[in-house]
C-alpha cells in the first residue's frame, strides 16, 4: 500500500459540524461518549487493533482541549466538546435548556479522560468514573462495563456474549463510525 497512514484516518460521522447537533439531546451525546469509551476499552484487548486504538486516542487529543466542535476532529473529540466545551455549543442541541442544567449536574472528568486516552490504564476505574459522572444508569451498560474491564480473563462464551452486546449497541447508536468498523472487522 502506497499510503499506509490512510488505514488509520478517523473522521467524524456523528457530529461533523455544530449544525449536526440539532439531531441529538445532551443525554444522547453522553450515552454515545460512554459507548465510545467502552468500545476503545474493548479494542485495546486485541494486538491487531492496538495501533488503531492509540491513533484514535491521539486524534481525539490533537487539539489539546475540547473547546469546540471541529470539522477535522473525530467523533469522540466533537462529542466531548459538547460535554466540556464552550457553553454556546449547547444552544445547538435539540434540548438546549435541559442541556445546560445537565452539564452542571454531570461534569465531565476532563483530566481523567485525557489521562485514560494517553495511557489506557485501569479500565474498570475509568469506566466507572465516567459512567457515574455522565449519569449513565442503564443496567445493560453496567454489565458490559464489567465484562469489558475484565475481558482478557473471561471465558470464551462470555467474551462472545459481551462482544455481541457491544456490537448491537454500537450499530444502534454509532452506526457508520470508525470505531464500529474496527469492532466489526475484529469479529469477522
Amino acid at each position: 500500500m502506497i499510503t499506509p497512514f490512510l488505514k488509520y484516518v478517523s473522521e467524524a460521522r456523528i457530529v461533523r459540524r455544530q449544525d449536526d447537533l440539532s439531531r441529538y439531546t445532551y443525554q444522547e451525546i453522553e450515552e454515545r461518549v460512554y459507548l465510545t469509551f467502552l468500545a476503545l476499552s474493548f479494542l485495546k484487548n486485541f494486538n491487531d487493533k492496538e495501533t488503531f486504538t492509540k491513533q484514535y486516542a491521539n486524534s481525539t487529543l490533537t487539539y489539546g482541549g475540547f473547546e469546540r466542535v471541529r470539522t477535522t476532529a473525530n467523533d469522540l473529540h466533537n462529542m466531548l466538546a459538547v460535554l466540556d466545551g464552550n457553553d454556546d455549543i449547547l444552544d445547538k442541541l435539540s434540548n438546549k435548556t435541559q442541556a445546560k442544567a445537565l452539564r452542571q449536574r454531570h461534569p465531565l472528568p476532563t483530566m481523567a479522560v485525557r489521562r485514560y486516552l494517553r495511557t489506557f490504564d485501569n479500565d474498570y476505574k475509568f469506566l466507572t468514573q465516567i459512567e457515574r459522572s455522565l449519569g449513565i444508569s442503564n443496567v445493560d451498560y453496567k454489565g458490559l462495563r464489567m465484562a469489558i474491564s475484565d475481558f482478557k480473563n473471561l471465558e470464551t462464551r462470555r467474551k462472545k456474549i459481551a462482544t455481541a452486546k457491544l456490537l448491537k449497541l454500537l450499530r444502534a447508536k454509532l452506526g457508520g463510525t470508525d470505531i464500529l468498523r474496527q469492532i466489526e472487522a475484529q469479529n469477522s
